[in-house]
């Protein structure tokens, strides 16, 4: 099997909308952000909150797609039914077939092509698949992944690596598991690229029941989202291209089930470091 992968990409989303309308957005939700016991029967009063800001914090996704195409032959076994009931063998191309249960069994190959498109979002933290209709149409900013550091900003590493997401992409079963013999099997990687994506974080206080909560919006939507609680152990850690982007024959091998896997970079899929 062949591999061709693209080469890798990392981008980030531009922020939709400031930081004064997200917390605006945020103070709308504080009266509902302490969960529906409190909201039933203790609901705070808008003064009895304060809100703080956590700042702009940056969370990861992936992006890819895949090209799959498979030529192949399979063998398998044709029932033809036979029309007289009086009829106990057929000859059919120089072969003699006995009838059995009202017709006849005949070997053939079967000539096969698969063609197929593949294409996944996915949190690049929990490794779930996500849906994320408004992304693909946002603005976003091409970005050194060893240099991007915006100010006061937090960044959130990704726990999932580029050999994962291939691996979900394709799943267990892409290859035809049925064919006796394969003419042609390529599969094309056409993106593996990180995306990073703006939230604005805010942390609710409602001192009297000495009870807090936090929000997260997103900068892109401007939906309200809660926060990853696993996510902030992440804090700090340091995009490593080399790390993220584990390319390579040796470790699609591992990842990949399928036996032995020619691998191509369709440009160059080492790291091309900005001068």
């Amino acid at each position: 099997m062949e591999i061709v992968i693209a080469e890798k990409g990392a981008f980030c989303f531009d922020p939709e909308i400031s930081a004064d309308e997200a917390r605006g957005r945020a103070s709308a939700h504080a009266a509902s952000a302490f969960g529906t016991l409190s909201r039933l029967l203790s609901r705070p009063k808008d003064a009895d909150i304060t809100i703080s800001d956590q700042g702009l914090c940056y969370f990861p996704l992936w992006h890819a797609k895949a090209h799959l195409r498979f030529v192949y032959n399979r063998s398998d076994s044709y029932k033809v039914p036979v029309k007289a009931p009086h009829v106990v063998a057929v000859t059919f191309g120089g072969t003699d077939y006995a009838v059995a249960a009202g017709g006849i069994d005949v070997p053939i190959v079967e000539h096969c092509e698969r063609d197929e498109q593949r294409e996944l979002w996915l949190d690049a933290l929990s490794g779930q698949s996500i849906g994320v209709q408004p992304y693909p149409k946002a603005h976003t900013t091409p970005v050194d992944l060893d240099e991007f550091a915006p100010e006061g900003a937090k960044i959130i590493a990704p726990s999932i690596r580029a050999s994962a997401v291939i691996r979900t992409l394709l799943g267990d079963d892409f290859r035809p598991t049925d064919a006796d013999d394969i003419a042609e099997e390529t599969v094309n990687v056409e993106c593996i690229d990180l995306y990073l994506r703006p939230t604005f974080g805010f942390k609710y206080a409602w001192a009297t029941k000495n009870k807090t909560a936090e929000v997260a919006v997103d900068a892109v939507t401007g939906e309200l989202q809660a926060e990853v609680p696993a996510a902030m152990a992440a804090v700090g850690k340091l995009l490593k291209p080399e790390t993220l982007f584990d390319i390579g024959a040796e470790t699609l091998n591992l990842v990949i089930p399928g036996g032995a896997i020619a691998l191509k970079v369709a440009k160059a899929l080492a790291d091309k470091r900005k001068a």
